[in-house]
């Protein structure tokens, strides 16, 4: 449970208070309790046998009764060192039990006389009896009830307790003060660092940290969140400037390699086509000068790709109009890719499984961007397999009417660090790999409205791209 800086502070305020309260109220009570006891036993016994002394009262009954009325309690006189009680304010059976007390010996501090339990104060007076004869030394025995004592003793307990309480009560208000003073500042800044948070996240940076403080005042685990998950958006934003630094150094580098690309690959398409023509006029024919066209336009699309790529052409993001796009055929698709990479596959010892779904006859989509999809992704698992091993290509009807379209090796699978996805710009598993085929992968699915994904075991993996099935 977090508890916040001023429940901490009063807390720790009042416990204080309570502590040096309990502590010196004990002594207190104890101390006072002494001196209330001596003030209403000696001391009144004191003073009573001063009134004696210096006034020559007699002590009498009749004297001592009118002494018990003005100090509530019973008075006894008798000849110091002597078993004896001349006078006395006590009832006739108490008096009798007094004197078998003080037969036996000095009085104790605490006596009980007919079940009532007093405290005993002495002190010597010399006082005249009634009449002319005068005695010598006299002793002045003062009986105070206890529960006189005790009701005084509690009610000083009292005023102790009320004075404790008023401590808490002032020490409440005072650590609400201090940490009014000590929260104002914080809050303040934590407030600033949530507004400038909540205007990360509306720019679709992350709002999630698991560094945060989770221990400590609530006010202080709250400013340490919002200033992790600032840090953490700060982070973000450093990637995304990087990443978008290294894409304005791709473009300016892609720039000067279409410039020298482009040229090339024009006189090949321009000689291959004369050659095809020049066949053609003899009535021959020869199918790889029509792959050798078709690669070198594919090669011509891959290198606008990446000019948009790092230009940002929103015209390259736009999705399709699949209405307006042709009907082809996933089979044949995949068939004229894999005549591309045959003998490439046989160098490299891997056989190739076809498997193809009737019931995937046909998808609007462009032609060529769904042929560099598959290529990339067949290139991909021959990368996977450099001893060899089997290539599965497949196209069969999915759910939701989408035709899949799956290329699987029988490799050692992929290897992400963790947090990285796969299908994002520079991200790669491969020595030397750029990281942006299998971003042009996805883009060009995700623009015929399709998705795209993978699965990896130890045993190899698939990758695969949906698009909608043609009506």
């Amino acid at each position: 449970m977090q508890l916040s800086i001023r429940l901490r502070l009063i807390v720790a305020m009042d416990l204080l208070v309570v502590g040096v309260g309990v502590a010196v109220g004990w002594a207190g009570v104890a101390v006072t309790g002494r001196v209330i006891e001596h003030r209403l036993v000696d001391e009144a016994a004191q003073n009573a046998a001063s009134i004696f002394r210096t006034m020559q009262l007699p002590l009498s009954d009749t004297m001592l009764s009118r002494l018990r009325q003005i100090l509530g309690a019973q008075v006894a006189a008798g000849p110091s060192g002597q078993l004896q009680i001349d006078a006395t304010s006590l009832p006739e059976s108490e008096a009798q039990e007094l004197l078998s007390r003080i037969a036996l010996g000095p009085l104790s501090r605490r006596v009980t006389l007919a079940g009532n339990t007093y405290l005993v104060g002495t002190a010597e007076v010399a006082a005249r009896q009634p009449g002319p004869q005068v005695r010598g030394r006299m002793c002045l025995y003062l009986l105070v009830p206890e529960s006189q004592v005790e009701a005084a003793k509690q009610a000083s307990e009292r005023t102790l307790v009320g004075v404790t309480f008023a401590a808490i009560v002032a020490a409440t208000l005072l650590a609400f003060w201090l940490s009014t003073t000590i929260l104002r500042p914080i809050r303040r800044l934590a407030t600033r660092m949530d507004a400038l948070s909540e205007r990360a996240s509306e720019e679709g940076l992350p709002s999630e940290t698991d560094t945060a403080i989770e221990k400590g005042p609530a006010e202080i685990v709250r400013l340490a969140k919002s200033f992790e998950g600032l840090l953490a958006r700060l982070e973000e934003a450093r990637t995304e400037l990087a990443r978008s630094s290294r894409l304005a150094t791709l473009g300016q580098l892609s720039a000067s390699v279409a410039h020298e690309l482009r040229n090339p690959l024009s006189a090949i398409k321009m000689n291959a086509r004369v050659l095809a023509d020049e066949l053609s006029k003899a009535g021959a024919s020869d199918s790889s000068l029509d792959r050798i066209i078709r690669e070198a336009d594919r090669m011509n699309l891959y290198l606008e790709e990446l000019l948009g790529l790092a230009s940002g052409d929103a015209r390259r993001e736009s999705p399709h109009d699949l209405a307006s796009l042709p009907r082809i055929r996933p089979d044949e698709v995949c068939e004229s890719v894999l005549a591309l990479v045959e003998r490439r596959c046989q160098h490299a010892g891997v056989s190739v499984c076809r498997q193809w779904d009737a019931a995937a006859c046909g998808v609007r989509a462009d032609e060529t961007q769904v042929r560099q999809v598959v290529l990339n992704l067949v290139l991909n698992a021959l990368d996977a397999m450099p001893s060899g091993g089997t290539l599965t290509v497949s196209a069969r009807l999915g759910d939701g009417r989408a035709v899949r379209f799956s290329v699987a090796d029988s490799g050692r699978g992929v290897h992400v660090p963790e947090g990285s996805d796969i299908f994002e710009p520079f991200v790669t598993t491969k020595p030397g790999g750029v990281g942006l085929g299998l971003y042009v992968c996805r883009r060009n699915v995700e623009r015929h409205g399709g998705r795209v994904g993978y699965e990896s075991t130890g045993k190899g993996a698939t990758f695969w791209f949906e698009l909608p099935a043609a009506d």
